[in-house]
Parts: structure tokens; sequence; C-alpha cells
């Protein structure tokens, strides 16, 4: 292994902090990560109550399919093995969501394509010219993270898998088109209501197709474990190479001198050196906070003055005191008595996830259960509770109280089984990752947001940049990744060392 001597600090554990700590040091840098929290993975992560491993993030992951090229990238960075040498297993569903409606309808979004366009005519006979064009442009989709290493035999294969690309291409492009102009092609007001059930009518109809066409292929499994484990497998590679982790570390201050990032400045006055700081962590604290509002181009200005987020959520986990496998994985059903949360935002349904085919989760022959409500309300959260704890913390039984009452109204056999309940708020999610305005995965997909890149480096900084989701629209634990291995690509680059993608 060549050895640089530059030492870079790295801002921020979650994946994309992680996957530039793990690229880097295999490829001879040092390595100083700091996180503000007490273990990595950022809003990659889990956590324990009463015996149950509450999850957060992962329902399904790209890049699972052992042929793929974004399995390649997992496998390098060593997320999908375990500690004990094991590899990581992976469920595949036989739908992708269940869905009511306000009719009492329900659909079931199926990962088989035949079975999914005959769902869809199903309740839309009216319009199965569309369904059929909406299910071919899936299946081109879901050539997406085609194998990596597909057989090159011939000049016709070659030309096969050249259109193939192209085919992906544009129908990505055609994808970006808003969900509710989408959803108004459709004459079925049934279809309609399934296509923005849970989807704002601005973002991109890709904020459905992405993740929903990787199921046809089986390239979007779950990864059994959970998120946390996903993110200390990469961890325990860092550790491995000698990589320095500081948990618990919050950062004030990116040190510039002449010009030049020279290192950070932490909560508690101590200052770290580097040769190269990289932000992953998120981007409006970076930027306006760590930084002071220097260096700031008109494009991220621009993005931070009116681009739309992503939202905040309140989630509710329940440990559930019996076997669940009769229950669908994922279902948001429609409730005809809605929730209002605290900071008035109005649920007509919310998503829950039954994490039967997850034993590593719950005690045995138990089952976690959670629910989410997506809200853009986030300061009142904050104002709520910094005025009010006692309130805050009634509010969030009350929540969790009317999500009991409405599943044991929609599925039944619930209420009585509950031995574990945890809420979590918009204060939460800022409390432990900062996140601003408690995004979960910042810079909405819109077709604006995905129509522009952002900059990875800053205008008149020189060593300083800046990786994650707020740097790239609609963000993704496989954009993280990747986002990491990019940046060990280029400064290997700039310094004229050679890059290598392997640990040995």
């Amino acid at each position: 292994m060549s050895n640089t001597g530059k030492h870079v600090v790295i801002i921020g554990a979650g994946i994309a902090g992680l996957s530039a700590a793990s690229y880097l040091l295999r490829n001879g840098y040092r390595v100083t990560l700091v996180e503000q929290h007490t273990q990595p993975g950022g809003l990659c992560t889990s956590w324990k109550r009463a015996g149950y491993t509450i999850d957060y993030c992962v329902h399904w992951l790209i890049g699972t399919r052992e042929d793929s090229r974004l399995r390649h990238l997992w496998e390098e960075l060593g997320a999908f093995t375990n500690k004990d040498g094991s590899l990581v297993p992976v469920v595949n569903f036989s739908d992708f969501a269940t869905i009511g409606l306000s009719s009492g309808e329900t659909i079931r979004l199926y990962s088989d394509l035949d079975a999914l366009q005959k769902e869809l005519i199903r309740i839309a006979r009216e319009d199965e010219r569309m369904i059929r064009r909406f299910c071919r442009s899936l299946g081109r989709l879901s050539k997406l993270d085609n194998p990596r290493t597909a057989p090159r035999h011939s000049l016709g294969s070659l030309f096969s898998d050249l259109r193939d690309r192209v085919g992906v291409f544009i129908t990505i492009m055609q994808h970006l088109e808003p969900m509710g102009t989408y959803a108004r092609r459709f004459k079925s007001p049934v279809l309609r209501e399934m296509l923005l059930s849970d989807i704002p009518e601005d973002w991109s109809l890709l904020s459905l197709t992405m993740g929903l066409s990787q199921q046809l292929t089986k390239s979007a499994g779950y990864t059994v474990g959970g998120s946390l484990n996903l993110a200390r497998n990469i961890e325990r590679g860092i550790h491995a190479m000698g990589g320095t982790l500081r948990y618990g570390t919050r950062v004030e201050e990116v040190i510039v001198g002449d010009n030049i990032a020279t290192g950070i400045r932490l909560s508690d006055g101590s200052v770290i050196e580097a040769d190269h700081v990289v932000s992953a962590a998120d981007g409006y604290q970076t930027l306006f906070g760590m930084l002071g509002g220097r260096y700031l181009p008109k494009v991220l200005q621009r993005a931070y003055e009116t681009y739309p987020l992503f939202p905040s959520t309140v989630f509710v986990a329940l440990g559930v005191d019996r076997d669940c496998s009769d229950l669908p994985h994922g279902f948001s059903p429609y409730l005809d008595r809605p929730i209002e949360l605290p900071d008035g935002t109005v649920h007509h349904r919310f998503s829950v996830n039954v994490y039967q085919y997850d034993p590593t989760l719950a005690p045995s022959g138990k089952t976690l259960v959670t629910v989410l409500m997506n809200t853009w309300e986030w300061n009142k959260w904050e104002v709520f509770r910094k005025h009010d704890k006692k309130a805050y913390e009634k509010a969030k039984v009350h929540i969790a109280e009317e999500v009991i009452d409405r599943l044991e109204h929609a599925i039944g056999n619930i209420a009585s089984h509950i031995d574990m309940i945890d809420v979590s708020t918009p204060h939460s999610v800022i409390r432990y990752t900062g996140n601003w305005q408690g995004s979960f995965e910042g810079f909405a997909p819109t077709k604006a947001t995905l129509s522009r890149r952002l900059p990875k480096t800053l205008p008149g900084l020189r060593n300083f940049s800046m990786i994650g989701q707020w740097t790239t629209p609609a963000g993704g634990l496989p954009t993280a990744a990747m986002d990491g291995r990019d940046l060990a690509v280029r400064l290997c680059r700039e310094d004229s060392v050679p890059f290598r993608a392997s640990m040995s």
C-alpha cells in the first residue's frame, strides 16, 4: 500500500463519511473520522429498546443482487460481511407495498412485472394502454443496476448492452416528470389516488419508479440485521486499516487560513489539523455554521433558499409479542379517522413495516412493527420540546395510542400484544444527526433538483470537499457510498497515487 503521508479529517460518520474513510485508508491516507453521535451510520441507524432493535432506515437497498455493479461497491466496503464472517442475508419480497385507498380498494404493487400489470389493469381497465406503457418503462428502468460482468461474446451483445444503457437513460429523463402531472394522465381516480398516496405532486415520478423497478430484478432487497449493522460492518474495516474514529465529537468550525482548509475546531476548543477536510455532515450546518457562510456559490445559496426538502418524520416503533407472519411486510392503510399531530398536520394514512422477516430485530416469537408519518413542520416540534418538555412527552404517548388504535382497526390482534413502545419526532432527528429541518434525506427529488448538479468543492477554498446526501438531490445510501469512493479517486488523482479499490 502506498503512503501519501497526508492526513484527511472527515466530519460525519454516515455512509458517505464511512465510505470515504474506508477508500482513503486503503490508498495510504491517514484518516480521522469525527462524529457528533456515539455511533456510526447517521440516519442509517438502529437502536435498542426492551430487547428489540428498532430500525429507522433500510426497507430496501439497491445493490443487493449478487452480480450487480452496486453490489460490488457494497462488497468493497465490507458492508455485507458480518462480524462473524457470515454474509448479510437478503430478503426479496413478492410485493413492493400494499396501499389502502379511500374507496376501500386495496392495491398490491407486485415485484413481478406481469403480476403488477394485471393488478393495475384490474383496478383501472380504462387506463390499460397507459398502464402497459408504464410497465414497459419499469422494465427498462430495472436494468439500471445491470450485472457488472455481463458477457461480451459478440458485437451484437455490445450493441445490446449499449441499447439497454441508452434505454435506461431515456426512461430516467422521462420519469423526471412531476408525479402530479403524471397522475393526471390517468382516467381512473383510484389509480390517481394510489400514485399520490405517499408522494407530493411536485416530486419526480422517479420517487416511485426507482425503487419499484429494482424489485423486478431482485436488485433492491432487505438486508437482514438492520441499518446500523451495515454501518458497523464498514466501520470494522476502518478500524482494521488503522483509521481513527472519534464519536461524541462535535465540530464547531472548519479552520481556514489563506483560503486553505487546514483542520477543524471542536466544541471543546481543541483543534485537529489536516491536509484535507471533508464534510460528510449536514450541508446547512457545514456551509453556514462551520464555514460561517463564506465560500458560498450562487448554486448552493439558491438550493438552500428554494429547493424543497425531504420531510422529517414522526416514527412509532412497537414491540408485538406474537408472530406477525400473517401480515404484509409493508402497507399503508387508509385511515377513516385521520390522526392529527401536535404540529397541525393531518394524516389519512401512515406507512407500516412489519419485520417478521428479520428475527434479529426482536426476541424469539415476537415482531418489530414500525409506523411512519411524514411532516415538514419541524420547527413546531423544536419549539414544543423547548418550551414544554412534559407536554412534549405526553404528546408522544398520545401519538402511540392513536397509532395502536388505528392499527387495531386496520388489521386487528395488535393492541393486546404490545410490550414495547418508542416514539421519535423531528426533534429526535435533529438531536442525534443535526440534519437541517430534521429532513431524513436532504433535497427532495423534483425535476428541478434532479436536473442540476451541486458542487462537491467550494470556489476559493482549497483542500476542502463536501460529500453525501446534501450534495446530491434525492440522496440515498448507494449514492452516499459512491460519493465516498469518488472522493478517494479524485484525491488519489490529484496526489498522483494509483487508486486501489480493494482492502488487501
